[in-house]
């Protein structure tokens, strides 16, 4: 599970974007708060879902949020590995700086470092693992990414099951939740969330193959007064007037007078504005 966590977090380093080919198993992202309308300061949960999984020991997700819109918080461990084993992510402290929490069995250490330990089960060495090469700023996205222009941020984190009487790590099929992620809503706008990759790994350490299904979700923030980005004349309803008013100022240049057409808030009108008052329609 090591080897490929790090193989996955210098993919993301080098903004290498891969496909996650077909797979019976499939992984996908379910909020768990209303996210059609939620106002600055609220907090949103989403689960990370697991539906046919097999032979599965753990896995390490890679998710890209937008940091203009969104503060990541933190990241729980869900109830589909058993309790006991590993388990590693960045969270949030209370002064507002992050730190690295590494739980092994029932001993938690944290910092801005800590020191992974060797799988037992193979000759790896224990590695120290800091809080920048699992939370980190994305300078730029490719093209292909399909994400409106935003800062964007991405994280990982790691579980593994614990291991059984013959030092092997317990394997799980079936249903569950791999990991529940939580963020703080800071500004007024629609913020995609994406679950980019996600590496699964049976009892030798080697990748499972899974699909990603719903990996692309949209929080749909509203201000102070509980406007909602994707309300976008204003009016307080999301309906066919605002597919209206920002289908005839599209491909305009975002200036101060149609600002709010720019539903998104990427610097464009175009038709992922169009795309996010439709998937809040009728709010």
């Amino acid at each position: 599970m090591k080897n490929q966590l790090f193989a996955l977090l210098a993919a993301a380093m080098a903004l290498g974007f891969t496909t996650t080919v077909y797979s019976e198993t499939v992984v996908s992202l379910q909020p768990t708060t209303d996210i059609t309308t939620v106002s600055i300061g609220e907090q949103v949960t989403i689960d990370i879902k697991i539906t046919g999984g097999k032979g599965v020991v753990g896995y390490g997700p890679l998710v890209v949020f937008d940091s203009g819109a969104l503060k990541y918080i933190g990241t729980t461990p869900g109830d589909y590995l058993p309790t006991g084993g590993t388990w590693m992510s960045p969270r949030l402290n209370d002064d507002g700086s992050y730190e690295l929490i590494l739980t092994v069995a029932d001993i938690t250490t944290s910092g801005k470092s800590v020191q992974f330990p060797g799988a037992e089960f193979t000759p790896e060495p224990a590695q120290q693992i800091s809080i920048d090469s699992m939370l980190f700023e994305i300078p730029a996205l490719p093209p292909e990414s399909g994400l409106p222009k935003a800062p964007y941020w991405a994280f990982s984190f790691v579980a593994s099951s614990p291991l059984d009487a013959d030092t092997k790590p317990v394997p799980v099929d079936g249903d569950g939740t791999l990991a529940t992620l939580t963020f703080e809503v800071i500004e007024a706008k629609s913020a995609a969330i994406t679950l980019l990759e996600i590496s699964l790994s049976d009892t030798d350490d080697a990748p499972l193959e899974s699909t990603l299904q719903n990996s692309l979700i949209t929080i749909n923030a509203a201000d102070a007064a509980g406007k909602s980005a994707a309300d976008a004349n204003g009016d307080g309803k999301v309906n066919i007037l605002d597919l209206v008013f920002v289908a005839s100022k599209f491909g305009e240049p975002v200036t101060d007078p149609v600002k709010a057409a720019d539903v998104n808030d990427d610097g464009e009108i175009n038709i992922l504005d169009l795309v996010l008052i439709a998937q809040h329609f009728g709010n």
